[in-house]
């Protein structure tokens, strides 16, 4: 009776394993480093993988079919000996659109300002109560996929995410030589300052626009074309107003138009609504 009664345990493990929630691919660019001393780094395209993959970053059930698809590239752009380095980090991260095979891009970053140190052999260790040069910007821009993720869903879903990437952000910018944390003069592009911007109530409106965007257009386009349309005009009558009432560019309104323009302009081409479209985008 032993082999069945292993079996027997090994699918009621498996029928409750739970999957953990990114489905990321990292890529790794050291090709301005020279030398050979450098080889080292190469292994941390598979400890980024390793940790971004196999653990769980939130308390929900995920199946392994909702995992978010994602992309994370590292690209070390300059180095002071062998521990201290500069880099670019660009995320992306897309979902699937309901009842097609196609995908949009929730959101897209290219962040050019990090600094850290990354030491041979190093492992890589979550704890978002400790800064750290290295993981905290991987743990802000995993609280940050999660967030557009949930948003993306249910309105305003996304909210203990952001608010988990602005407590990162707030300890980085007390621990003084971090970089691109908004603690550098004139810093109006940092991450701090995205999160800030995500939780501040001004900006509900586009949260709730990234919402009924996916949701109630992407999701519901080839169920009533006429009324996503509809509803796509309404999205982008309220950024715009959102627009005038901040009376310029912010960085959280850029993070949703860099991913989304190209897909915007698709979606309007064949529309009624197309030229009413074209005049909000213009402004």
């Amino acid at each position: 009776m032993r082999l069945p009664l292993l079996l027997l345990f090994a699918l009621l493990f498996a029928s409750t394993t739970v999957a953990q929630e990114l489905n990321c691919s990292v890529s790794v660019n050291r090709s301005t480093l020279q030398g050979d001393e450098y080889v080292f780094l190469d292994e941390l395209q598979e400890d980024v993988t390793r940790y971004l993959n196999n653990r769980s970053w939130t308390e929900d059930v995920w199946l392994d079919r909702e995992r978010i698809d994602c992309t994370v590239q590292i690209v070390f752009t300059s180095a002071e000996g062998l521990t201290s380095f500069q880099g670019e980090i660009i995320v992306q991260a897309s979902r699937p659109i309901y009842g097609t095979a196609q995908r949009t891009t929730l959101f897209l970053i290219s962040d050019d300002s990090w600094a850290f140190n990354y030491t041979r052999g190093q492992s890589l260790v979550f704890d978002p109560e400790r800064y750290d040069s290295f993981t905290s910007v991987l743990d802000f821009y995993t609280f940050l996929i999660l967030g557009y993720d949930y948003d993306s869903f249910s309105e305003l879903g996304g909210t203990p995410y952001f608010d988990q990437a602005r407590r990162i952000a707030e300890r980085a910018r007390s621990n003084s030589g971090s970089v691109g944390w908004g603690n550098e003069f004139g810093a109006e592009r940092s991450r701090f300052e995205l999160a800030r911007e995500l939780l501040d109530p001004a900006f509900g409106a586009l949260r709730r626009a990234h919402f009924q965007y996916h949701y109630g257009v992407l999701d519901q386009f080839l169920l009533d074309p006429e009324t996503a349309w509809e509803r796509a005009t309404e999205v982008l009558t309220d950024l715009n107003e959102l627009y005038l009432q901040l009376n310029q560019r912010r960085y959280a309104t850029d993070v949703f138009f860099t991913a989304k323009y190209q897909e915007i302009a698709s979606l309007f081409a064949d529309a009624p609504q197309r030229s009413d479209a074209y005049a909000l985008l213009s402004e």
